[in-house]
């Protein structure tokens, strides 16, 4: 065992380096930066996913408007119409027989209001709502921080395609592939174009 050991520890020792990366010349550095496509920005595909997904203060605020509401009275209302019509024979004795018509029409309308003075206290739905704020905020920031890190890795990427040589094909296939699926998936969170 101790002689595997060293013998890991000496082929480590006189292994030869891997060849240095090479540095590309500041004027080289500025071209390329400056050939980045500069759309969407980082804000625009921030604000972007963040509307996408309906993960905005807005909705958060929307939410607990509602909550708050469901303290409201309840209101029912409602309204009758009815139509009479009367037929009465009078038949005294010693006088003709004679048959009136009696038109009755009557309406009505009633409004209640009904409260549940213990949400008006305390709602119970408040508490979920603020939770789903909560909640909501922080997927907001995680999604946030996965996007920005996406995007700052695809620019990165490209600054490597534009600037070292891939030390095989396979290398050069393996940025473009990447850039394309980073591509894909900020396309997808975001609904832009790259």
């Amino acid at each position: 065992m101790i002689a595997a050991g060293s013998l890991l520890l000496w082929t480590l020792a006189f292994a030869p380096a891997p060849p240095p990366t090479p540095v590309p010349e500041p004027a080289a550095l500025e071209r390329a930066l400056a050939a980045l496509p500069a759309r969407p920005s980082i804000a625009e595909v921030q604000q972007a996913v963040v509307q996408r997904l309906a993960l905005g203060p807005r909705a958060a605020r929307r939410l607990l408007a509602r909550a708050r509401a469901a303290a409201l009275p309840s209101v029912q209302g409602e309204y009758d119409q009815t139509i009479d019509r009367d037929y009465q024979l009078d038949q005294a004795a010693g006088t003709a027989d004679a048959l009136t018509q009696d038109l009755g029409a009557g309406r009505g309308a009633r409004v209640r209001a009904t409260w549940d003075l213990g949400r008006l206290v305390f709602n119970p739905d408040e508490l979920r709502a603020a939770r789903a704020i909560l909640d909501a905020a922080a997927e907001r920031e995680r999604i946030l921080v996965a996007v920005t890190q996406l995007y700052f890795e695809r620019q990165q990427l490209l600054l490597e395609i534009a600037l070292l040589p891939a030390r095989d094909g396979k290398e050069a296939i393996g940025r473009r592939v990447r850039v394309a699926e980073i591509e894909a998936v900020l396309t997808g969170l975001t609904g832009l174009r790259f």
